[in-house]
């Protein structure tokens, strides 16, 4: 049966994707068949709820091909033990010692993790749930492919509360691993100061000897920055020959950071990637839930509703107003109410860039080479009416403007732009490429208004 179920997992390997078929079917143990029900072993709660939610068709239709008899399949936690693969009743084989050397007998204070940030306090989604996965099976030494991921996003969607999750994890798990944790700035600063002070042979023994974990943020930072990269190659061919955990994190996928050297675009480019989206209502108001709850105050149900509704840019503007709101009760000595949350969210929005549909509207002719009289005009070319659909979503999703007034500006109606918005979300449920694509157009309208 061991052999038949390696079969099967080949069989699926070859319609997902490598990080797909690492994190969540390579891990699945087959525990038997009784009468018509397959029992699988999966690694924890998370783990069966995707297998169910993405998966289970296809993979029951390849269990009855070899199989025949099995209707329906059953899913079981493993033990840490019958996870790994080890038989329950043996002991964890501890690793082999390696040689004490000086460095290990100065005392280190390591990086310093923010409390806040662990995966208890991580809310997650359909926009993070991928992400969140590759994250923890990282610092739980699941067996991802080169030991590696890349977590990518825009600003405030939860990359570095991920990474400093991974590095506070391992650190309570393990408190001998050596972790690094830098970002891309911090490691071409010092590669610099060790080049002209003469050092450099103790900064390479830094993070290739010394180093069990290297979590590196903003890589996009190393944009033409050619000797940071070649050293940074190098590094990373020696963590990962010799089997060390690397989470890297990025505003992009590294084929779309310009001017990236082709070496290191591999090796970003050959780990599992794992987007993170903007976060839906429903984990937006989840959010809002969880950090009131952290802040001990109960919120009305309209304010929470309200609140998720009205603040979609990004979580830190979602928890910025939370805690504005919290903060001006507390002061005033009223309880929180709709108006408060109402008055409070408007100013504070106030405060922050703004982005109109004119400017959406000019970034969306920038980004597809059109002009905005075709971006109005009754023209149904292919790329005029995906250039729109894009630009109703993202009016929708970065302005206050009506369905009327979007309308308007597009000389279209308000069910036009409606059903644009409604397609256009279906669509980037399942076609990561539109996505991605999206949100480069949102990148650049965040990048646009801090200039």
């Amino acid at each position: 049966m061991e052999q038949m179920w390696e079969e099967i997992k080949r069989r699926l390997q070859s319609s997902l994707s490598r990080g797909q078929y690492d994190l969540w079917v390579s891990s699945i143990v087959f525990l038997g068949l009784e009468g018509e029900t397959a029992s699988l072993g999966c690694r924890n709660r998370f783990h069966i709820e995707w297998i169910r939610e993405k998966l289970e068709p296809k993979l029951l239709k390849v269990v009855r091909e070899f199989f025949p008899s099995a209707r329906r399949l059953d899913y079981e936690i493993l033990t840490e033990e019958a996870a790994a693969g080890e038989p329950e009743s043996e002991p964890l084989r501890p690793e082999p010692p390696r040689q004490i050397v000086m460095s290990d007998l100065i005392k280190r204070s390591g990086p310093v993790f923010n409390p806040r940030f662990t995966f208890d306090q991580f809310v997650v989604g359909s926009s993070n749930e991928l992400a969140f996965a590759a994250a923890k099976g990282l610092a739980c030494g699941q067996q991802l492919y080169n030991n590696s991921a890349y977590i990518l996003a825009r600003t405030g969607l939860g990359k570095s509360h991920l990474s400093q999750a991974v590095g506070s994890y391992i650190r309570k798990q393990a408190p001998d691993q050596r972790i690094h944790y830098v970002t891309a700035e911090q490691f071409a600063n010092e590669m610099i100061s060790s080049l002209k002070n003469g050092t450099i042979e103790g900064f390479k023994s830094k993070f290739r000897n010394d180093c069990d974990v290297l979590i590196l943020e903003k890589v996009e930072f190393l944009s033409g920055k050619e000797k940071v990269q070649n050293e940074l190659v190098y590094t990373l061919d020696e963590l990962m020959y010799r089997g060390k955990r690397i989470l890297y994190t990025g505003n992009a996928f590294p084929k779309d950071i310009p001017k990236l050297s082709n070496e290191l675009q591999s090796r970003l480019g050959g780990i599992m990637a794992a987007p993170i989206d903007p976060p839906d209502l429903s984990t937006r108001i989840e959010i809002i839930r969880k950090k009131a709850l952290s802040e001990n105050t109960r919120l009305p149900r309209e304010v929470i509703h309200f609140l998720a509704e009205r603040v979609m840019g990004d979580i830190r503007q979602l928890e910025s107003c939370l805690i504005g709101i919290i903060a001006k009760s507390n002061i005033q000595g009223v309880p929180v109410t709709l108006d408060l949350a109402r008055q409070l969210t408007e100013t504070m929005l106030d405060r922050l860039p703004k982005i109109t549909v004119d400017h959406i509207q000019q970034i969306i002719c920038a980004t597809f080479n059109i002009s905005l009289e075709d971006l109005q005009s009754p023209k149904r070319r292919r790329e005029l009416a995906a250039a729109r659909k894009v630009g109703m979503y993202l009016c929708r999703r970065y302005t206050s403007e009506s369905l009327q007034s979007i309308g308007r500006s597009f000389k279209r109606s308000h069910s036009s732009v409606l059903y644009a918005v409604n397609d256009l979300t279906k669509i980037m449920d399942r076609d990561g490429k539109v996505r991605r694509q999206v949100e480069h157009v949102s990148h650049r309208l965040d990048v646009s208004c801090l200039c």
